[in-house]
């Protein structure tokens, strides 16, 4: 419903890229002591991709995005929103391990700590967009 709105879905697939990014951000966290493992991170969210329908993505013929099934167990879901950001593997701004590790828990942490708040600032300009709107359809009571 609130979907043919352009801020509510801006606000949607911000958010959904946040999500994304915050389990791309734990998932270098967790790989921290993996030899070799190679910190990632998801390209830049940009109004003009999220409008046109993002970067990458399994796409089924109708346009939405579908979840791989890497199994023949497993079910596939629609997802209701814009495609996956790219994934991408972040530059060692700290260096590099002996053990070819470029994951730092600093900036790791400062990049999640950047998420949270740019996700608080998105709900809560859905939160007030919904407000706005709640005001304009009683105001004629």
């Amino acid at each position: 419903m609130l979907n043919g709105i352009d801020l509510f879905r801006l606000a949607g697939d911000r958010m959904r890229y946040l999500t994304e990014r915050q389990s791309v951000l734990a998932r270098n966290i967790a790989n921290a002591d993996t030899p070799g493992y190679k910190a990632q991170d998801l390209a830049p969210f940009s109004v003009n991709t999220a409008t046109s329908g993002g970067t990458s993505g399994a796409m089924a013929s109708n346009g939405q995005v579908v979840l791989a099934r890497t199994r023949p167990g497993h079910i596939g879901a629609a997802n209701s929103g814009a495609p996956p950001a790219q994934v991408v593997e972040s530059a060692p701004n700290y260096g590099t391990n002996a053990s070819g590790n470029t994951v730092s828990l600093e900036e790791q942490m400062v990049k999640s700590a950047d998420v949270t708040n740019a996700f608080s600032l998105a709900t809560s300009a859905y939160a007030k967009s919904v407000s706005l709107m709640k005001i304009a359809i009683d105001s004629g009571r």
